[in-house]
């Protein structure tokens, strides 16, 4: 294998560069091991890189230049097909992304990732009938994705189909009880056929594996509220912006939560905290009924006009 040490020499030189962050030098190198003779996988692997390069510099176009050489030198490379569908689907190109997520996946059955984003484009894009068959697809072929599980439940769960979403939530768990977002969204299932126990349980369980997420303080809080209890709600509000100190949402809720327990200049402090996060949060509260009776307190306006625009 000799004839092809000079070709490796530069790809490896090219490796170390991309581990180092030299972006530009790799390029360079992996170009400059494709002027050599190496084997026809080698070079495709030479392009792959150097389009996956391109990407990671934001370089959109030129990755897609190089995903189309390998298809032009080397004929119907599945991954090639991905990556352009991959680099529509970045520059929103849906048609594009389509036709390529579905001719990767035509040219290599077990293609995972052709097949989850593909269903994963519908879902994004509104198309959910086609979503929903797509992860049905994934599921049938990759039986133990438990991310097309957590995503086709969820899916159900936003059309309000409970009892659908749980038990493809309650598969996604099973399959990987430490993915925080099937467990999270199963909590959201549970709270939507009114069982609230299940709903606090698996809230919990969410925020065991992952404490660093919003709005699960967010929907422990609502569950709370809706029970008018509002001291546990304060309480897990109050764990949540100790975890999240620049969460807007988080001081809102605080806000209207100790409005609830009579304590207005806590609230309005932690109205003017989330407003300043969030200037968004200044039209919000325009509409919240939980500050109707405070439209003309200065307190109140004193914060709005600072931030309304």
């Amino acid at each position: 294998m000799d004839k092809y040490r000079r070709s490796n020499n530069y790809i490896k030189i090219a490796n170390s560069f991309y581990l180092s962050e030299e972006f530009e030098k790799a390029i360079e190198s992996y170009e400059k091991a494709l002027e050599f003779e190496n084997l026809e996988d080698e070079y495709i692997n030479i392009y792959l890189n150097i389009s996956q390069i391109y990407f990671e510099l934001n370089n959109l176009d030129k990755s897609v230049d190089n995903y189309k050489k390998i298809i032009e030198k080397f004929g119907e490379i599945p991954e090639a097909f991905y990556g352009l569908a991959v680099m529509y689907d970045y520059k929103n190109n849906f048609e594009k992304a389509e036709k390529f997520y579905e001719k990767a996946k035509a040219i290599k059955l077990d293609y995972r990732d052709a097949f989850f984003f593909l269903a994963d484009l519908y879902d994004r894009n509104g198309y959910e009938e086609k979503a929903i068959e797509n992860y049905l697809l994934t599921i049938n072929k990759f039986p133990q994705d438990y991310m097309a599980y957590n995503n086709l439940g969820s899916i159900y769960e936003q059309n309000k189909e409970y009892e659908k979403a749980i038990k493809y939530l309650q598969k996604s768990v099973e399959i990987n009880p430490n993915y925080y977002l099937s467990v999270f969204n199963l909590g959201i299932a549970y709270k939507g056929i009114g069982n609230f126990e299940k709903a606090e349980e698996y809230y919990y369980k969410a925020l065991k594996l992952n404490k660093d997420i919003a709005n699960i303080y967010l929907n422990l809080s609502a569950l709370y509220i809706e029970q008018k209890n509002y001291e546990k709600s304060l309480r897990i509000l109050n764990l949540g912006i100790g975890n999240i100190s620049n969460s807007a949402n988080l001081y809102y809720n605080r806000s209207c939560v100790y409005l609830k327990l009579k304590n207005e200049e806590k609230a309005f402090k932690d109205l003017a905290i989330s407003c300043k996060l969030n200037n968004n949060i200044v039209e919000y509260s325009l509409t919240d009924i939980d500050f109707d009776k405070y439209r003309k307190d200065k307190r109140y306006t004193d914060i709005i006009w600072l931030y309304l625009k």
